[in-house]
């Protein structure tokens, strides 16, 4: 954990779970790399919790902000595989609660509201 993860006590910097990896800061801009903090995924068509990672990709979301920065979260989602045999979703990827991170959202909840 950095100085500045120390300093800001990034517990309280990001939505309830997830997990910093990283942190940096600039002039303007606090950008957070973070992650979810759960080992497992449930498929949102049939419920099945799944392991099994089939991939991960990056989406920057925009936080509330601290100290007048801006915040930016580069979220590291995972996608994975559902072992379901019926179900006709073969991979999806994992879902942080529409209060929390919508789907395709670009915001946080908390800074929706």
């Amino acid at each position: 954990i950095s100085a500045m993860e120390r300093r800001f006590g990034s517990t309280r910097l990001v939505p309830a779970g997830f997990v910093v990896e990283h942190a940096e800061m600039s002039t303007d801009c606090v950008f957070l790399d973070v992650r979810a903090a759960a080992i497992s995924a449930t498929c949102p068509c049939c419920g099945t919790a799944s392991r099994r990672t089939q991939s991960r990709y990056v989406r920057k979301v925009a936080d509330l902000p601290i100290s007048g920065r801006r915040v930016i979260l580069r979220v590291t989602v995972r996608r994975f595989w559902c072992d379901a045999v019926l179900c006709r979703r073969r991979i999806f990827a994992e879902r942080f609660g529409d209060t929390v991170l919508a789907p395709l959202s670009r915001r946080t909840g908390r800074l929706e509201t």
